[in-house]
């Protein structure tokens, strides 16, 4: 008899899927759909909205989980889950290092060329900064933008002032003031050490979802940008990935995001199945390394 596997989703909170309801939703279907693929094990399939949850998911015993959700709520829920022995991708953990503030932190590193930034509280008076000669973008301190507000370029430290206020009137207490790079955007989507797709976006501007054609031909390291992707993703915890990129003029390559789990949405055909495949080859591996020990 087969045994059978026992495989929790939770899609993300439409709060968090700004611009992109429909294609976050598309993607754990679409990895769910190929699960099947990928083992020989009768498969208990569950997908639950995170609003939904409840402590109900506790009185249950889960194999695999798979979540985009976003909530320190919810993650309390992975860890449980993580503990009892359920394999999470994402872990609880590697979101939470994917919230703003922390994850500058971490890709401060020089190796990642992660922009200049300094934190700060929405009240705060600024009494020094850098100097950034294309403007500043401010960008709330937890989360990734949940609306459009969330990330604002300034050309100049004189705007932040009403910037703060309006951060502030919406609850937010921490941003990042960050310095705004020139050069080529890419995006990219990656899923740990076995894939990785990068598409252009245009020459950066001042609007996040308004770039104009530029140089989609940029000669640059293509190589080592796939290797230092895969790299962050390790440290940051990630399984699956994704995030930008500028490329400069002189072909220096600067992370300035990284997020966990994005909705794949130009590449989601060729990715879900590796995604799949993926996942059930780490709940296989961690079986392993379970049983050497008993």
């Amino acid at each position: 008899m087969k045994k059978q596997l026992s495989i929790l989703g939770i899609y993300r909170e439409e709060k968090y899927s700004n611009r992109a309801i429909d294609a976050d939703k598309a993607i754990l279907d679409e990895v769910f759909n190929c699960l099947k693929n990928y083992t020989d094990y009768s498969l208990s399939l569950t997908k639950i909205h995170p609003e939904d949850i409840g402590t109900k998911v506790l009185y249950f015993n889960y194999d695999l989980v798979f979540s985009m959700a976003q909530e320190e709520n919810i993650l309390a829920y992975l860890d449980i889950l993580e503990s009892r022995g359920a394999v999470v991708i994402n872990s609880a953990n590697s979101i939470r290092n994917c919230f703003r503030k922390k994850l500058s932190e971490i890709l401060s590193d020089e190796i990642f060329s992660y922009p200049l930034f300094i934190s700060l509280k929405v009240d705060q008076v600024l009494l020094k900064t850098f100097d950034s000669a294309n403007g500043y973008w401010v960008k709330r301190g937890d989360y990734h933008a949940m609306i459009d507000e969330d990330v604002v370029h300034i050309k100049n430290v004189d705007e932040l002032g009403p910037v703060l206020e309006n951060f502030k009137s919406r609850g937010v207490s921490d941003v990042i003031l960050q310095e705004s790079l020139d050069g080529e955007l890419f995006k990219f989507y990656g899923i740990r050490d076995c894939y990785f797709n990068l598409r252009y976006i245009g020459k950066t501007s001042t609007s996040r979802y308004h770039n104009s054609l530029g140089n989609s031909d940029i000669i640059f390291d293509y190589e080592r940008l796939e290797k230092l992707v895969h790299r962050a993703a390790q440290i940051l915890g990630l399984d699956y990935f994704g995030g930008d990129c500028v490329i400069s003029t002189s072909g220096q390559m600067h992370f300035i995001d990284f997020n966990d789990w994005p909705s794949f949405r130009t590449c989601k055909t060729s990715a879900a199945p590796i995604m799949a495949s993926y996942a059930i080859r780490k709940l296989n591996n961690e079986a392993e390394i379970v049983s050497d020990y008993i």
